[in-house]
């Protein structure tokens, strides 16, 4: 069971039509309901949607039905700059698979273009890719506004260099507007985005939420089919299509908002009490320092050397020495920490020859992660 991650308050302090955003596009398999997103080079795969990307990208196909065929072209935004010259095939065919949905990659290119004309001196040039895709019900054509940084000498395209910190003045603003504008850090609840007033027109249409479960990783990605996100929209979790079934534990590792150069990297170790009515709670990050990993070497009847150890985040929990017997990690003794998490690990008396391998864990709780050492090897002579 996951628990909700929304409460009634912060529900209550959002306009309703912010207050989770709309839910991202399943494919119907009988039409083309796919998505075109842009990538920086270094972030394939990842469901990432960037406004501003460097002089060589990445377009990626999500979603569109099996074996379509996608015609891509690109065109200047500003009237005093041609592009010249494309690099990377403009006709595309897409996977085989059935339509899934917005995770569904089905296709990807690497285009580098030339262009005449010289670039915004920070943003560099704004081009709009149009793709066009067979197998539609609807309309075939979808289209992506961005920036693209010009190259730097040595590089597959001519250029001047590449833009460093773009800025632009907003409608209203008094001040230059800056791509590097941040978000609150992501909570066990949710990701709150409070967009800036002044974010230039389509730059807000993608959130992409990393996290580490304990049912293995996931990548959120929350778009807006109907246009792009303002003001303060909050992100849930567990409520999220992708989210998989009966997660106990979870840490929020990585997060990338449209329309910011700004990436957040961190982790936020959350679990869930199983009550669908109380929101999940953070833990505390356990870490355990101290034992001696590695090799060793003994002789017969000789105890390897004790260790002092240190416990971080553990509170009172009990660290267990555990000992590979079996094909199985069995428990082989306990150790009690004192107040300031310290504790003397004492071995065993190794009367077999052959290796023998030791490692130390700390159980998860509610409120804590648990950890798990590196392994000791004792080779007995």
């Amino acid at each position: 069971m996951r628990a909700r991650l929304v409460t009634a308050a912060a529900a209550a302090a959002l306009p309703a039509v912010l207050a989770l955003g709309p839910a991202p596009a399943v494919a119907d398999a009988g039409g083309n309901n796919g998505t075109i997103k842009v990538a920086e080079v270094d972030q394939l795969g990842t469901e990432s949607n960037d406004p501003h990307v460097g002089c060589t990208f990445a377009l990626e196909w999500y979603g569109f039905d099996a074996g379509a065929t996608s015609v891509v072209s690109f065109e200047s935004q500003d009237h005093d700059v041609a592009i010249t010259g494309v690099h990377g095939a403009t006709t595309v065919r897409l996977a085989d698979d059935a339509a899934q949905g917005g995770n569904d990659l089905d296709g990807r290119e690497i285009y580098t273009l030339e262009f005449a004309g010289d670039p915004h001196p920070e943003q560099g040039y704004h081009v709009k890719v149009t793709t066009d895709t067979e197998g539609s019900r609807g309309a075939d054509t979808k289209s992506k506004t961005f920036w693209v940084g010009p190259c730097e000498d040595g590089d597959d395209a001519g250029g001047t260099g590449t833009p460093t910190g773009p800025t632009e003045t907003g409608p209203g603003s008094t001040t230059p507007f800056s791509w590097d504008w941040r978000y609150a850090d992501p909570t066990c609840d949710a990701l709150s985005v409070a967009y800036p007033a002044d974010l230039p027109s389509g730059q807000a249409n993608d959130v992409n939420v990393r996290i580490e479960t304990d049912r293995g990783q996931v990548t959120l990605n929350f778009h807006n089919n109907a246009g792009t996100w303002s003001g303060t929209t909050l992100f849930p979790f567990t409520t999220h299509p992708g989210w998989p079934a009966d997660v106990a534990s979870y840490t929020i590792t990585w997060v990338q908002v449209g329309g910011t150069n700004y990436h957040w990297q961190g982790e936020v170790a959350c679990a869930t009490d199983g009550d669908p009515l109380t929101p999940d709670v953070p833990q505390a990050v356990t870490e355990v320092s101290g034992f001696r990993t590695g090799a060793l070497g003994l002789s017969r009847g000789a105890t390897p050397p004790a260790d002092a150890i240190e416990v971080e985040q553990a509170g009172t929990e009990t660290v267990t020495l555990e000992r590979f017997t079996g094909g199985t990690w069995q428990a082989a003794r306990t150790v009690r920490t004192t107040a300031r998490g310290t504790a003397r690990v004492t071995f065993p008396r190794l009367t077999a020859r052959g290796t023998h391998l030791f490692r130390l864990s700390v159980s998860q709780t509610l409120h804590s992660t648990g950890a798990t050492t590196g392994t000791l090897t004792v080779r007995v002579r």
